[in-house]
């Protein structure tokens, strides 16, 4: 399971290496905001060293920023997009990387969760499998329409639409949709076309909904299953977000749903499948990240990934989880 975190996710990949130099592969992903872009990659075959590629030299991470013709007006553009569009950002140039990442992997250009269908393992229950394991990938966004937490592709089959048949480049780009800095995602719900539904950020409900892959009580379970959180410095501490504006006001929601949800749930669950990744000074909307921030981010990555991999063991990991499931 990947954390929401923006930008900062690109300590992702460096852990993901260390993951990779120790021999592990990825069964199932799930992921939140930055956690879902690293994970549909995995799901698609990327490797760590081809993300990496990636993120030094194919993404322009000043275009994340998409303001659009009217956007781009003096002073009042951005504003103006927030007014008319919900967001100061289109999020198009995201959207087509995913979508060409998506498609030099696959050899087509519309990449659908059909796509990324796993075989059912005799162990998995029919519920298991439909709920949690029928795809490789899991993507968290948030249905504001509905006031609801959407794990996706599933949970589109409730506004009438095939699980299967859903892109998962949209997806990917709901789940990064920050109130305010991203335009929300509309998608229509059949049959009528009429009623659409708004999708932001999966962060604004849960960031790291880490036990979504876990067996059931009583159950042993035929894998680790292992959570990637980005750490600040001060994370687990009580911070005073100075608001004067909208502008701080959004950085302050930005910081909250990137930090608070699910960190009180962690303090009384298991944390030894947990790599708690430091993510230093930087903030989930610095697209203005030079090379060097990009570098020290993965480096961190690597660091926490490879000093929690040293001391882990899956006889102690099934242990643990026994003694965990056992307290329910």
């Amino acid at each position: 399971m990947f954390e929401g975190g923006g930008v900062k996710g690109i300590a992702f990949v460096g852990a993901l290496q260390a993951f990779e130099d120790a021999g592990f592969h990825w069964q199932n992903v799930a992921g939140t905001s930055a956690g879902a872009v690293a994970s549909a990659l995995i799901a698609a075959g990327y490797s760590a060293a081809e993300m990496r590629e990636i993120m030094e030299t194919r993404v322009d991470f000043h275009k994340m920023m998409d303001a659009g013709t009217l956007g781009r007006l003096p002073f009042v553009g951005q504003w103006l997009n927030l007014l008319f569009h919900e967001g100061f950002y289109h999020g198009d140039y995201f959207l087509g990387v995913m979508r060409e990442l998506l498609r030099e992997k696959f050899g087509k250009e519309r990449v659908t969760f059909a796509d990324l269908v796993m075989p059912k393992e005799p162990t998995d229950s029919e519920e298991a499998y439909l709920s949690r394991f029928k795809y490789r990938l899991h993507v968290v966004a948030s249905n504001i329409t509905r006031n609801e937490l959407m794990i996706l592709p599933q949970d589109v089959g409730r506004l009438g639409l095939d699980p299967a048949d859903f892109e998962v480049a949209l997806a990917v780009r709901m789940s990064i949709s920050i109130p305010y800095f991203f335009m929300p995602v509309k998608i229509a719900e059949k049959p009528s076309k009429r009623s659409r539904q708004w999708v932001v950020d999966g962060g604004l409900l849960s960031n790291f909904p880490i036990q979504y892959f876990d067996s059931p009580p009583g159950e042993t379970p035929p894998w680790p299953t292992f959570g990637l959180l980005l750490w600040e410095p001060t994370a687990g501490q009580p911070h005073y977000e100075r608001i004067r504006s909208l502008i701080s006001m959004t950085r302050a929601m930005v910081r909250t749903m990137n930090t608070a949800h699910d960190r009180k749930a962690l303090e009384e669950a298991d944390l030894k499948r947990i790599i708690k990744i430091p993510t230093g000074k930087y903030s989930a909307t610095d697209f203005d990240l030079a090379l060097a921030d990009r570098d020290w981010l993965y480096d961190s990555g690597y660091q926490a990934a490879g000093e929690f991999l040293d001391r882990w063991s899956w006889d102690n990991y099934l242990a643990e989880r026994q003694a965990v499931t056992a307290e329910k």
